[in-house]
């Protein structure tokens, strides 16, 4: 029995079969459209669970009618395939087309299953639990600090999930289902300063706290967080904090984001 079905559009007659080989290993359906005006009209005749949709389709721009899909299935999430990959020129145009299309998730060429799954599994739990639980990311390169931190909010029945570095998060998950992302400053690669700055631009309604404990002849604690905070961070969270502290923000920032 299938888990689901996906409608799939890609140009690529070739590529279009081997992600449909992909989803029926996964256990999904899938419904192959080669162009945009197949999409709604597949739409119309055929409920679907996940939209997966490449960008260019034969010169076209999928961005461009991604208002008319929201229109004729409102409720079907959308998966952007893009060939943007994370860091630096091309993450930047990665994430700036999500802004533009709204997509609810973004899925970098080349893929394999394994970063087909989580998007699939996503859209499960959404179909099953109109009410999900909570969902807070932690990104931190300190394996402890994580082990730690994703501990306490497990037993607060939180949905967790983690990355070592902001290029890792961008890569792997789903940040525009995400809650509240907890992100250490001070971090190898992009660092969080400047991967707060894209998280919040690019998903303003997900609430970001910064964590820090400063760093050794570079800046202490407190302009850390100040610089985090210039750039958008909601909350901020000196290290060292007990569980209790690091609760009491997530519980806070989640009830500002329900008043909102």
């Amino acid at each position: 029995m299938s888990k689901g079905s996906v409608l799939v559009l890609e140009d690529s007659r070739v590529q279009a079969q081997l992600i449909s080989k992909m989803l029926n290993q996964l256990g999904w359906s899938a419904l192959l459209s080669f162009d945009h005006k197949t999409v709604l009209n597949l739409l119309r005749s055929s409920s679907v669970d996940l939209m997966l949709l490449d960008v260019y389709i034969d010169g076209d721009n999928t961005l461009a009618h991604m208002a008319e899909f929201r229109c004729v299935a409102p409720e079907t999430p959308i998966a952007i395939m893009t060939a943007g990959g994370a860091g630096g020129q091309a993450l930047q145009a990665t994430l700036a087309m999500a802004r533009r299309a709204q997509a609810d998730f973004l899925l970098p060429k080349p893929f394999a299953p394994e970063n087909l799954t989580p998007i699939l599994d996503e859209v499960a739990r959404m179909r099953r639990a109109p009410e999900l639980p909570k969902h807070v990311l932690v990104v931190d390169d300190c394996s402890v600090v994580r082990k730690l931190t994703t501990r306490a909010l497990a037993e607060k029945g939180y949905r967790i999930s983690e990355a070592r570095s902001m290029e890792e998060a961008f890569e792997r998950v789903d940040i525009a289902h995400v809650d509240v992302v907890l992100s250490d400053v001070f971090m190898p690669g992009m660092g969080g300063i400047e991967g707060i700055s894209i998280i919040k631009s690019t998903w303003p309604r997900v609430a970001v706290v910064a964590m820090s404990a400063g760093a050794e002849q570079r800046l202490d604690t407190a302009q850390a967080l100040a610089a985090a905070k210039y750039m958008g961070a909601d909350a901020l969270l000196p290290k060292p904090f007990t569980p209790d502290d690091m609760n009491y923000v997530v519980e806070a920032m989640l009830e500002e984001k329900a008043a909102a």
